[in-house]
């Protein structure tokens, strides 16, 4: 069941009372099962592997149709045979939940500054540009306006941005906006279609301390820079249910995270041979630029 959301500032008041209308909400579902289950079983349900398109179609570039992180993009990301899409939230000055990927707004909008000294509605008065630059009609999106737009059987990969030095604020730091995000996907009913992840341990804890049980994912670089005795001991004891490592990863790396019962869900793989490799090596999800070039690739295995 959805909901729409109040945008009612997110204090800590603001914070409790969209907890109580989760809770709410959660409790007519009906459904004993916590979210996190169901999504490992979705995932699974998808072998060889889920095809999530990164920010919908990839990142704003030159010559591309659409800006990243636009309704657009995740309309056309589903189009080309996604299973679901990633996208990335950050906190407004307000409290409210914005999908950028950047701390500022310089690099995808028509707008300067850090996302977080903005307003919600003043970040709405934004538009995200072309991949040349050129303002266009679109502004960046809520939560709710993403959902809204997607096929109610779409996963969603929500990455929690965490905000560097010079924009993080006393009300933008991870655990807020863990917080935030749980109660908002609560609220629109969305949880058993939600995968959590960032590289942020306190953001990826405080999911994992949310009682309703949340699909989580502790999300890794490049493989040169990864201990991954570490790495994997690291979410263990954050009780992951998947990691999310850059796709250059060996297949006894794919090995030892499945031996962990950890799903496997690599980014960014663009190229069809790479997408033969990941799945060879037993990913059970690949995060994409090219949903379309994968949605090939899984059909010549066999998959509908």
């Amino acid at each position: 069941m959805r909901r729409r959301l109040d945008r009612t500032p997110r204090g800590s008041a603001g914070i409790a009372a969209l907890v109580l209308l989760a809770a709410a909400v959660a409790g007519c579902s009906g459904d004993d099962s916590p979210p996190r289950d169901t999504v490992r079983a979705r995932i699974a349900a998808l072998a060889p592997a889920a095809n999530l398109g990164h920010r919908g179609t990839g990142l704003t570039r030159s010559g591309h149709p659409f800006p990243e992180n636009s309704l657009p993009s995740f309309r056309a990301a589903m189009d080309q045979g996604a299973d679901g899409i990633e996208l990335d939230v950050e906190l407004t000055s307000d409290g409210f939940l914005l999908v950028m990927h950047d701390d500022t707004l310089d690099r995808t909008t028509t707008c300067e500054g850090c996302l977080s000294a903005y307003t919600l509605a003043e970040a709405r008065e934004c538009r995200l540009l072309s991949g040349d630059g050129v303002p266009t009609a679109e502004r960046p999106p809520t939560l709710e306006e993403v959902f809204d737009v997607l096929p109610r059987t779409a996963l969603v990969n929500v990455e929690l941005k965490v905000y560097g030095g010079t924009c993080r604020t006393p009300t933008t730091g991870p655990e807020t906006l863990a917080a935030t995000a749980a109660a908002e996907v609560l609220a629109l009913g969305v949880e058993s279609r939600v995968l959590f992840s960032s590289f942020d341990e306190e953001a990826m804890a405080a999911i994992r301390a949310e009682p309703a049980g949340f699909y989580a994912a502790l999300l890794l670089g490049v493989q040169e820079s990864i201990d991954w005795p570490d790495a994997l001991a690291l979410a263990r004891s954050l009780d992951q249910d998947a990691v999310h490592p850059f796709f250059i990863i060996p297949p006894e790396g794919v090995a030892a995270v499945r031996a962990e019962g950890l799903q496997a869900n690599v980014w960014t793989v663009n190229l069809a041979r790479d997408m033969e490799a990941a799945i060879d090596a037993g990913v059970t999800a690949i995060i994409t630029d090219e949903p379309a070039i994968l949605t090939e690739v899984l059909r010549q295995r066999g998959r509908g």
